[in-house]
This record gives C-alpha cells, sequence and structure tokens, in this order.
C-alpha cells in the first residue's frame, strides 16, 4: 500500500492526470469490478467450504465402518478373529500416527493401503460354514467395501485443490483492486488508512480460501479424532494387558 501510494498514484496521475470528476470515474470502474472479484472470491470460498466438509464427512463415515466391522469380527470363530482384530487395530494407530502427519506434508503413503489389504486378504480367506456365519460374513464384507470406499475419499482430501487457473485470476483480481483503490485522489492518512483496511479484510478472505482449499494439509488441516475415538472407545480393550509377575 505504501508503496502504491507513493511510487504508483505520483506516476499515473502524470500519465493520465486528475480533473473534477476523476474520483467519480474511478469510483465507476471500482464498482464494476468490484461486483465480479466478489462474486469470484465468493464461489471460491463456498467450493473451498465444500470440499473440506466432504473430506470431513468421508474421515466420519471410513472411522464409522471401520467400526461397525470391528464390532461384527467379534462373531467370527478363532483364530481369524483375532487375526483381523489385531490388523485393524494395527491400522487405526497407523492411521493416526504414520499416515496423518505425513497428510499434513501432502503426502500419501503406501504403508495404509497394504494394511487395507491385509485385511481384505484374511477375511476373504475365512469360508463359512453354517447360516449364520455366512451372513455375519456377508455384512462384514458389506462393511469392508464402505470402509474401503470411504478410505478413498480421504485420500483425496490430500491432494484435493482449486485450480491454479483460479487463482491466476485472484491474484490478477486482488491486484486490481488495490490499484484502482491507489488510484482515487485523497489525502495521503486518510488514504492509507482507508486502503490497509480494505488490503487486510482481502488478506482475511484469501486466507479463509486457502486454509480450506487444504482440508488435510498443514496445521489447521483436519484431525484424525474420529479414529482417536473409535480406539479410545471400542479398540483399546482389546489390547492385551501385561501382567507383572508375582
Amino acid at each position: 500500500m505504501v508503496v502504491g501510494l507513493l511510487v504508483v498514484k505520483p506516476v499515473f496521475r502524470v500519465l493520465i492526470g486528475t480533473g473534477p470528476d476523476f474520483n467519480s470515474s474511478v469510483n465507476y470502474a471500482t464498482s464494476s469490478f468490484s461486483l465480479f472479484n466478489g462474486l469470484l472470491l465468493g464461489l471460491l470460498t463456498v467450493a473451498a467450504y465444500q470440499n473440506l466438509e466432504r473430506v470431513r464427512e468421508s474421515i466420519t463415515n471410513e472411522a464409522t465402518s471401520l467400526g461397525s466391522l470391528y464390532a461384527q469380527i467379534a462373531a467370527y470363530p478363532e483364530p481369524i478373529r483375532s487375526e483381523v482384530k489385531w490388523l485393524m487395530r494395527d491400522y487405526t494407530l497407523y492411521t493416526i500416527y504414520e499416515e496423518w502427519p505425513a497428510h499434513r506434508q501432502g503426502e500419501i503413503l503406501n504403508g495404509g493401503f497394504n494394511r487395507a489389504d491385509a485385511i481384505r486378504r484374511s477375511l476373504s480367506q475365512f469360508e463359512p460354514e453354517t447360516e449364520r456365519e455366512r451372513v455375519i460374513h456377508y455384512q462384514a464384507m458389506a462393511s469392508f467395501q464402505e470402509f474401503s470406499t470411504e478410505r478413498q475419499k480421504r485420500l483425496t482430501g490430500v491432494t484435493t485443490e482449486i485450480p491454479a487457473v483460479l487463482w491466476y485470476a485472484v491474484i490478477v483480481g486482488a491486484g486490481i483492486n488495490m490499484f484502482l483503490l491507489v488510484l482515487l485522489k485523497m489525502r495521503v492518512l486518510p488514504h492509507f488508512v482507508l486502503g490497509s483496511i480494505i488490503a487486510f479484510f482481502l488478506g482475511v478472505i484469501l486466507f479463509v480460501i486457502v486454509t480450506l482449499d487444504r482440508p488435510l494439509r498443514g496445521p489447521s488441516g483436519l484431525s484424525p479424532f474420529a479414529y482417536e475415538l473409535l480406539w479410545d472407545r471400542l479398540m483399546i480393550w482389546d489390547e492385551p494387558v501385561e501382567q507383572e509377575s508375582i
């Protein structure tokens, strides 16, 4: 803003001059431009928020379907019951402590896929012997399929972002908006205060869009709370307890 008032404004005053209707002309151009720029920013904000909510919903659904599958596995006979439960606990802890920090960096690890595939292979090897086991196995495979689908949706949140071409339009729009503001014929101090307030609010809007545009990346990304709750409320009770020798 300071550069605009001290450098850009004097140069363009020399080039285009100023007249009694100069501010009216600039205000007309600013009003027309702000309409389209504001519409673009509003649409981007809504789109980014919808992406965030879709990823949040997929995380919740993934944890819910995994919890449902974990409860259904309790009806399986041994040794597959203990084996699959162990694999699911391992997957949950890996997701919380390994996969999520990688998501913060914009990365997707193969370990999560390998662990999910290990659960699938263990379930597919089970051969039901009774009608009851066939019903339980059918429901478990349906829960696993739902879990797998929601997991893929969650992983897309790592790379979900607004197309770069739209960001170019936003940056150009912000530049034009500040340029038109600088051109106004006003005293320096009020001009600086007014420009700073508008620039600050524009920066806040852009910060909100950037934050919402990264559902899982960065320190402000979505947390693995659904998985932590699943572990604390359901899975942790199956952890083996070490007994001290007497």
